[in-house]
Parts: C-alpha cells; structure tokens; sequence
C-alpha cells in the first residue's frame, strides 16, 4: 500500500494522472479487461489509458490484439494507447517486435513507430521539426526492423532497439 502511495505521489508531481484502484470505474475496467470481449477489454484498456491509470500500460499490452480496426487490421485501440502513453510502453513492446504471430508484430511496429516518432520530435497537431524526420527515418532504417522479414533479422534488429537509449 505504502508503495502505492509513493508511486501515485510521484506520478502526480510531475504532472500524470493517476487513480485509485477503488473507484467504481476502474474496478469495473480492471475486471473488464479480463472479459471474454474483446471490444469490451479494449474499450477497458483504452479508458484506464484515458485516466491515466497505473495499470493502463499492462492492460494495453494485454488487448494488443483486441478489436482491430475493420480496415486496418494492423491497428487496434490499444495501439493508439499505447502510442499516448509513449516511452514507458517502448521496453515491452519491443520485446512484442519477436511475437510468433505477423499481425502481432505488425501491431507492436506501428506502436514502436508511433512513440519514436514522438521521441525525435513528431506532434500530432504541429508535425515535425525541421530534420526531425529525416534524423528519425535514418534512425529507424538503421535498425532494420520489418514484421514481416526473416526471424534471424527480425532478431539483430530487436537487439538493436534494446541497446538504443533515445534520440
């Protein structure tokens, strides 16, 4: 409990959001990322990522594969949450890069894409930087990462994401 404390006090300081795991809400969502729906655990995913939650990156990780999107099926909610929630989720899903299953990867890629490219710079509303994204696409060409190339590749190139220390 004490830890629990300590964490929301730092996570409050610096300006995130955290909630109690006793609301109503997050009780229902936690247990709702535990459904047999997978829009439902999506959705539950989604929400605590809204609120800020400390659980928000493991329920995420978790619906990776949860309701993808009817035109894309490389995207799901959890993608795009993960994406917000940014760094933190970098380390897990880099280790989702050697997933066995393509779509999997697929998915943990776009992730990995979405927070890199806010890491060199990238902001929805304002675009890039000047060379932001000339430094990032150079960045990532060096590491060589397709979900769909060799697993001997695949490998060298998730070695090369966990040695990486940022921009």
């Amino acid at each position: 409990m004490l830890l629990h404390v300590v964490v929301c006090a730092t996570l409050l300081s610096t300006g995130e959001r955290a909630m109690a795991d006793d609301t109503p809400e997050v009780l229902q969502l936690l247990a709702d990322v535990d459904r047999d729906d997978p829009v439902v655990r999506a959705k539950a995913a989604r929400r605590l990522q809204e609120l800020g939650h400390l659980r928000a990156l493991e329920a995420c990780l978790k619906t990776l594969d949860d309701a993808p999107d009817s035109l894309h099926a490389d995207y799901t909610p959890s993608v795009g949450s993960l994406i917000a929630i940014g760094k933190p989720a970098l380390a897990p899903l880099v280790e989702r890069l050697g997933a066995p299953a393509q779509l999997t990867r697929m998915r943990a890629t776009n992730a990995v894409l979405g927070i890199t490219k806010k890491m060199f710079g990238f902001d929805t509303k304002s675009g890039w930087p000047h060379g932001a994204e000339q430094r990032w696409d150079g960045w990532w060409g060096s590491i060589g990462y397709s979900p769909v190339g060799d697993e001997a590749g695949r490998m060298r190139a998730i070695a090369r994401l966990r040695a990486w220390r940022g921009p």
